[in-house]
């Protein structure tokens, strides 16, 4: 039986060592999320900066050895020129330096209507392509059906007829390429082909995610090798010490169950090496236990009787502070609330506002519908009160008057809460459908506290506005 209940014990609470090691795992794994994201955006950055910087000077570079005029001659006719073919020279021995760059190549796209909607017009070829691979090799004129749809083909040939560069990636049957595409324009204006150089984006995610990875591995080594350290050191100075003190507390909560005599409660402290927080808890804990005994008797003693005036305290309290009608507080609870805010002014921390509101037709419901019914309109109307500044207390200080101090969240919203209240009011006044004593109508001012004033000063404000309410509503009736 003691044991069980001694396993139930302890498979209720977690071990700290293994809150610890969650806490650190989580962490790791967080780090490793924010780390792999900051990298992967600085790095993707990075890439792509540093290729469209290359891409760009790449462009240039070939377009400065482009006879516009010539080349454009060539794209018309494709019949290859003397100075087309010392440039398809100059493009092979380009493509072999740049060893990054996937594709060089110009290109004509044609009506987007046509079958073939583009044609190649020049193509770098690589001396690998040239000797091992003679049937990639492109050539003047060249077109095919399948190399792009037509939505594709409508795109380049906007880029074509643009006079800006433009990156965009370029899906094919050999991967995802990032190009930057530049269009060629001839000496008369004339807009007849791209030059295009494209980059492997498979090779640039390849990077990127390299470097995600070493990353990675560095916080996961670094965050093993901190959690063993962190796991030894607590061991050592807080959970070792801490099951010390665990087994003597439950030693002395066996040892003391069922007994009725406060001198037979001893509770014999461990003796801890350490000298730091979880020692200083056991020597509480024996200090509780030597207290318990001074002053359990004098406890059991006068709980009954502190019970007892608690309830007669808490019963005279209510009733004196408490207005019999609308359960509200009353002039009594005010006055006590004035003295606070009294002392907080002179503490400087003051921040309220006073709300003053007569209740309209009193008289006319008393004398036209009874008493009865005039409590009613009264309690009423402090429903309407309470169920706007739900956050500040409300004082009934007369037979139809209410005070409000609007503190905290009310204090905040306070503008808009008083509109709310006077709309609340029209609204019920003018409604038809319910009995007159059910159509609440009330007079309201209010004024917040500034740097200089007292209580009284912002409750003659509150209240010189809620007369002046009160008159302006008697002259539209």
């Amino acid at each position: 039986m003691e044991a069980r209940e001694k396993e139930t014990r302890v498979n209720r609470f977690r071990p700290l060592s293994w809150s610890i090691f969650l806490i650190s795992i989580i962490f790791i794994i967080f780090m490793c999320a924010v780390i792999s994201y900051a990298t992967y955006k600085i790095y993707t950055k990075s890439m792509y900066d540093r290729y469209q910087k290359q891409m760009v000077s790449i462009i240039d570079y070939v377009e400065s050895h482009i006879d516009i005029d010539d080349m454009s001659e060539c794209s018309r006719t494709y019949v290859e020129s003397e100075k087309y073919k010392e440039f398809q020279a100059f493009f092979d021995d380009l493509i072999d330096y740049y060893s990054d760059v996937h594709y060089l190549y110009i290109m004509q796209v044609l009506d987007p209507e046509d079958p073939i909607k583009v044609r190649e017009i020049c193509a770098a070829n690589s001396t690998y392509e040239k000797q091992y691979e003679p049937d990639m090799v492109m050539y003047l004129g060249q077109g095919e059906e399948s190399w792009y749809d037509t939505e594709t083909a409508r795109y380049l040939k906007q880029l074509q007829d643009g006079d800006k560069d433009v990156y965009f990636n370029n899906p094919s049957e050999w991967g995802i390429d990032y190009t930057l595409a530049r269009p060629l324009i001839d000496s008369k204006g004339n807009h007849y082909a791209l030059l295009c150089v494209d980059v492997s984006i498979d090779e640039i995610n390849t990077t990127i995610y390299r470097n995600i990875k070493i990353n990675i591995t560095v916080v996961v080594i670094g965050g093993i090798v901190l959690i063993a350290l962190l796991m030894n050191w607590m061991r050592k100075n807080v959970t070792g010490s801490l099951k010390q003190v665990e087994r003597s507390v439950e030693e002395f909560a066996e040892k003391s169950a069922g007994i009725r005599n406060p001198d037979e409660l001893i509770y014999t402290p461990p003796v801890l090496k350490r000298n730091n927080e979880v020692k200083a808890l056991s020597e509480a804990v024996s200090k509780l236990s030597q207290d318990m005994k001074d002053y359990v008797v004098a406890i059991l003693t006068a709980e009954g009787e502190t019970n007892t005036l608690k309830d007669h305290v808490n019963q005279i309290s209510t009733i004196a502070y408490q207005d019999s009608l609308t359960k509200v507080k009353n002039k009594s609870a005010y006055d006590e609330k004035q003295l606070e805010l009294e002392k907080d002014i002179q503490d400087g921390t003051a921040e309220f506002a006073i709300l003053m509101l007569d209740i309209n037709k009193l008289k006319q419901i008393n004398d036209l519908y009874g008493h009865e019914q005039g409590n009613e309109y009264i309690i009423g109307a402090c429903r309407t009160i309470c169920e706007t500044f739900k956050h500040s207390p409300v004082y009934r200080v007369g037979g139809d008057e209410f005070t409000v101090v609007i503190q905290g969240e009310d204090y905040k919203n306070r503008e808009e809460l008083f509109i709310e209240l006077n709309e609340r009011f029209a609204e019920s006044s003018k409604d038809e459908s319910v009995e007159p004593w059910h159509r609440y109508s009330a007079a309201c001012g209010m004024s917040e506290y500034r740097k200089g004033d007292e209580v009284i000063t912002v409750f003659n404000r509150a209240d010189k506005d809620m007369y002046k309410a009160k008159a302006k509503m008697e002259a539209e009736k």
